[in-house]
């Protein structure tokens, strides 16, 4: 008898563990975790490759497709950047309200999990060539069930926010929004906000909008401030929810500069009250946010009046005209 085998009959719980972490193993294989794939490049591919070699009975492509969507689920597609936008756009089936100034699209991004179908589009406003603002949508066209939010609507609790608020709720609706720092490192987005973290470094359609942008000559300041709005619905079809989400990164840089005011360390909400220029502009991004988001609400609800030039309240902190 070798030493493994008298230690597999006198050692029970040496036993359990092995089997239970060969089972965990097995399974963080075949569905790994959202922050394994993105942590671990090739992995979410190797995970694919493994499950289709499966029989469908044993969690192959037909069982695991649902939960792990390949590449033909997911849609990447590349608009004209020379098109401009202003004032509104249909989006999912909504509208989505621009701020002032002239939008280009950069990326859609079409993503089928579950049956439940989310729509993301990135458009990009710059001035002299500095990017000025960049909106990040998302929507659905099918409903989702209500634990697919959970990172959604915890983005509007981060203790790094400059701002947190939201509406009442009345049992069908919740509605927050919220203001963030975000460095731009390498072209890279970065925050303290754990679950917008997850959104901006989602591999499937950041590291393409990045490149577009920097192969069309537009440079990135080194922080932005994200003025982010999410509702949150009750189907009216049936079980499940809708959802559309707003970000708004908007640049405290000067008209055709990369400078933005303070250090790096006043990017924060411990930081920013030792700076009075950075003070100020999260202050106007606050405020600009609180007036925009019955506007956002509008377009969810599509009451806006289609080919209408930009309201008042369209004028966020960042444009310079």
């Amino acid at each position: 008898m070798t030493a493994f085998t008298r230690l597999w009959h006198r050692a029970p719980l040496w036993r359990a563990a092995l089997i239970t972490a060969g089972v965990c193993g097995t399974l963080s294989v075949l569905f790994p975790a959202p922050w394994l794939t993105s942590s671990v490049p090739g992995y979410g591919a190797l995970s694919s490759r493994i499950r289709h070699m499966l029989p469908s009975s044993l969690g192959g492509t037909e069982a695991s497709d649902a939960l792990h969507p390949d590449e033909d689920q997911r849609t990447v597609s590349i608009p004209p950047m020379d098109a401009q936008f202003e004032g509104s756009v249909v989006f999912a089936g909504r509208q989505l309200p621009l701020p002032a100034g002239k939008w280009h699209p950069v990326v859609n991004f079409q993503d089928d999990v579950a049956h439940g179908e989310v729509l993301t589009t990135l458009y990009v406003r710059s001035a002299q060539g500095i990017v000025t603002g960049l909106i990040i949508a998302q929507a659905t066209t099918q409903s989702l069930p209500l634990a697919a939010m959970t990172m959604i609507q915890a983005q509007c609790h981060s203790s790094f926010n400059f701002m947190n608020e939201a509406a009442p709720q009345d049992g069908n609706r919740s509605i927050c929004w919220m203001t963030t720092p975000i460095r731009v490192v390498n072209n890279l987005f970065l925050t303290s906000n754990e679950p917008l973290q997850a959104l901006l470094s989602d591999q499937m359609y950041i590291p393409p909008a990045v490149q577009r942008l920097t192969i069309m000559g537009f440079d990135l300041p080194p922080i932005l401030v994200d003025a982010g709005w999410n509702l949150v619905e009750k189907s009216k079809s049936g079980t499940g929810v809708d959802f559309m989400s707003v970000h708004t990164l908007l640049s405290p840089a000067g008209a055709g500069t990369r400078r933005v005011p303070g250090e790096p360390e006043n990017w924060s909400r411990a930081g920013m009250t030792d700076s009075a220029a950075v003070t100020d502009f999260v202050q106007r991004t606050n405020g600009w946010l609180r007036g925009w988001v019955p506007t956002l609400q509008r377009g969810f609800e599509n009451k806006l009046t289609p080919n209408a030039p930009p309201p008042a309240e369209a004028m966020d902190p960042a444009f310079h005209g």
